[in-house]
């Protein structure tokens, strides 16, 4: 029998980030932002706690291999927010990168699609410039407004991320829109 060895992807992202400048440490396990993207088949590889900015952790996620398909992980950072937004009026929009030749090439644009509830948030983050080159440079995003037992944003990257200090800036500044938003409801 092939023993399971532990996967260090959350380790590895708290080390990266600790080397950026970006202050972070292991949480304890079975934290209640584990449930966040949680599905059947996804399981939390555990929360990191970052200190000093407007996301306040990020929860690792990852699917196994199976027979139909290869590992996968995702990244989701978390933006609290006192502000409630109600469920029936939640938010998720994601990004749409379009290549400049079909099928392969590079990136050519990033758009973002969903349901923002009339907040104005597809419009300002598609014209974003430095949010629209996060995506390409790091992967698609996906941003929900959580109202469960976490009350506040989470912004998911759908791959395992490295952000470089400018990433980590920009990523804080759509935090910062997210969190504006929201004072509208």
């Amino acid at each position: 029998m092939q023993e399971n060895p532990q996967d260090d992807t959350r380790d590895d992202l708290m080390d990266h980030l600790n080397d950026i400048g970006v202050v972070s440490v292991l949480a304890e396990r079975h934290r209640l932002e584990e449930k966040v993207g949680k599905s059947r088949a996804r399981r939390s590889l555990g929360v990191i706690d970052i200190d000093g900015g407007t996301i306040y952790w990020a929860n690792v996620m990852k699917e196994d291999l199976s027979k139909d398909s290869p590992e996968r992980w995702w990244v989701h950072f978390g933006v609290p927010n006192e502000h409630k937004i109600p469920k029936e009026e939640s938010v998720r929009i994601k990004t749409k990168r379009t290549k400049a030749f079909p099928a392969f090439g590079s990136n050519a644009e990033v758009k973002w699609q969903g349901q923002d509830q009339g907040l104005g948030l597809v419009k300002a983050l598609t014209a974003n410039d430095e949010i629209s080159q996060l995506a390409t440079d790091l992967g698609n995003i996906e941003v929900r407004s959580m109202s469960g037992e976490f009350r506040g944003w989470s912004i998911q990257f759908d791959q395992k991320v490295e952000p470089t200090i400018d990433h980590w800036e920009t990523l804080e500044e759509l935090a910062e829109i997210l969190l504006s938003a929201a004072e509208r409801f």
